[in-house]
């Protein structure tokens, strides 16, 4: 497994507190130089450069000390939410080349890789006075990497034709609770070593130290390796 933060709870802190810090000297910089206190308004305006400053430094030297990581089928990528952990795992890939019924299919311009994707709220990962209520995860986005590091988002039509059941990623969990999401992509016939990247959408999660959004930060994607009797040719 991996996480992204890891230690989430003290990254949260950091970064509110530095904020925190940064917008009292700002406010009081600004209120010293208005009232002429000169040497309150520059130790102000010294204490926001060197919190800012510090943070920065922090922010790029954690994200160079990390490198991309591929996770192995059915190993779990957590994202650390305010007070629980989501984890992610590939569940099963196929291969096929056409979707959907024989009378009307739709046929790949390279080839369908056709991810079943597992979402669980990690029970163990909460204190015991949080109670049973649903949580709603967070917005995000899931890519397809190829050998060439060329990306492909889920091609929404040929995800529409598969038969079954496929929860959204937003869709809320009650501790303990997974549901599987079918993704599709359609990627060039001559695309290899496909990984996963699941990523936070929220812009703050840029600013955050050892996040993996953040500026420089390896990335932790889930491999993608087909069986030979995933392989199909077509999906029906």
């Amino acid at each position: 497994m991996a996480e992204t933060p890891r230690y989430a709870h003290l990254i949260a802190l950091l970064f509110l507190g530095s904020g925190f810090v940064i917008f009292v000297c700002f406010l009081v910089a600004i209120v010293g130089a208005f009232r002429k206190a000169r040497a309150v308004a520059k130790f102000a305006a010294g204490g926001t450069a060197l919190v800012a400053i510090g943070y920065t430094a922090l922010l790029f030297a954690v994200a160079l000390a990390t490198s991309n990581k591929t996770l192995p089928p059915g190993d779990w990528k957590y994202f650390c939410e305010a007070d629980c952990h989501i984890a992610y795992s590939v569940d099963s890939v196929q291969e096929a080349s056409t979707l959907g019924p024989e009378a009307k299919p739709i046929t790949a311009r390279g080839r369908f890789v056709v991810v079943g994707l597992k979402t669980w709220f990690d029970e163990n990962s909460i204190s015991p006075s949080r109670g049973n209520f649903p949580l709603t995860p967070d917005s995000r986005i899931v890519k397809l990497i190829d050998d060439r590091g060329r990306q492909y988002l889920p091609a929404r039509e040929a995800s529409a034709v598969l038969p079954g059941t496929s929860a959204g990623l937003n869709t809320p969990l009650r501790p303990g609770e997974s549901y599987l999401t079918t993704l599709v992509f359609d990627v060039p016939a001559e695309a290899r070593y496909p990984r996963l990247l699941i990523t936070d959408v929220d812009l703050v999660t840029r600013l955050l130290v050892d996040h993996e959004n953040s500026p420089l930060h390896g990335k932790i994607y889930l491999a993608l390796n087909p069986s030979a009797s995933a392989t199909v040719p077509d999906l029906q």
